[in-house]
């Protein structure tokens, strides 16, 4: 990753902190593939032939995922234990399936998704069909053997996360029929925030279902900044694809996307315990940050895809 300076960076770099996160990350892409790669061969076989990238880039996001979980359960104080690691795993492997069902295969079936996930929200069952959904009904229900998913902050989590997924679809829709105006702007603003701080709200409490409120606030912070980064990195292929994001709304994201980074980092240091836990979210989320930027300038300069891979 690219060294910047304090004075280019939201937030300074620790160097023994950015050397563990590197470790972490080399860990979990090799305990992510051992995780998973039974299931996906065993219930979806086609994912995972002819080194398909969609692939690389499902066990790269769990990862991801794995080592946000490992730095949610440190900020609890906790050690980050073997049977976390595999919930976080899963859970990685769950929002990147559910993510593709909301982009990837046209604005009917965007709908039908979220038509269906509220059906098995509502009575706990749907019909499934193919084995993309065969594998992320697996992979839920392996996760939710491991928690009670009626403790009142995670069911609260998930339902929020599910509420801000319709808003952002509906949203999307709007955007698609002309000029986006700034009401419309901010609200694409506010769905990025809850889809990516629920999402991490939910994680922390599989993970650590005793966290308090002001832990998770201040987790939630963490997970807005992760969306609006990672929707900078992908300005150019979601413009491309079609998809409406705050980010690709704006005339100069990159300012726009270091003024968010200044606010939530300084949030983040202000509302978190000053403990592993933190430095490892923080140095985490700098490195995001920092090759989101690169990933931006590089689609900018040539075509890519959105299954494209990015460390």
């Amino acid at each position: 990753m690219p060294n910047r300076s304090s004075a280019a960076s939201p937030w300074p770099s620790d160097p023994p902190t950015a050397e563990r996160v590197g470790v972490l990350l080399r860990q979990y892409r090799r305990t992510s593939l051992a995780t998973l790669d039974p299931l996906v061969k065993a219930w979806y076989p086609a994912l995972a032939v002819n080194d398909n990238l969609e692939y690389r880039k499902l066990l790269e996001l769990t990862a991801k995922m794995t080592l946000v979980g490992h730095a949610c359960v440190e900020v609890a104080g906790h050690e980050f234990s073997d049977r976390q690691q595999r919930i976080a795993t899963l859970y990685g492997a769950i929002c990147f399936l559910a993510d593709s069902f909301l982009d990837d295969f046209g604005a009917d079936a965007t709908r039908e998704y979220i038509a269906r996930f509220t059906l098995l929200l509502e009575s706990g069952w749907f019909e499934l069909r193919g084995e993309r959904e065969v594998l992320f009904y697996v992979l839920l229900s392996r996760l939710v053997s491991e928690r009670d998913i009626l403790q009142p902050i995670l069911r609260q989590a998930i339902l929020r996360l599910h509420a801000a997924q319709s808003r952002d679809v509906e949203l999307r829709g709007m955007a698609r029929s002309g000029a986006v105006s700034p009401a419309v702007r901010a609200r694409l603003k506010n769905c990025a925030r809850d889809r990516s701080g629920h999402a991490i709200v939910a994680l922390a409490s599989f993970l650590v279902p005793e966290l308090g409120l002001d832990r998770l606030a201040g987790l939630f912070t963490a997970g807005a900044l992760i969306m609006y980064i990672d929707d900078h990195g992908d300005c150019h292929s979601d413009r491309r694809d079609g998809r409406v994001t705050y980010m690709n709304q704006l005339r100069a994201p990159e300012p726009a996307l270091a003024r968010l980074a200044q606010q939530h980092f300084a949030r983040l240091a202000a509302t978190l315990p000053e403990n592993p836990g933190r430095k490892l979210l923080l140095e985490f989320l700098l490195r995001y940050y920092t090759t989101r930027i690169e990933k931006h300038r590089i689609q900018q300069r040539r075509a890519g895809t959105a299954w494209e891979v990015y460390e």
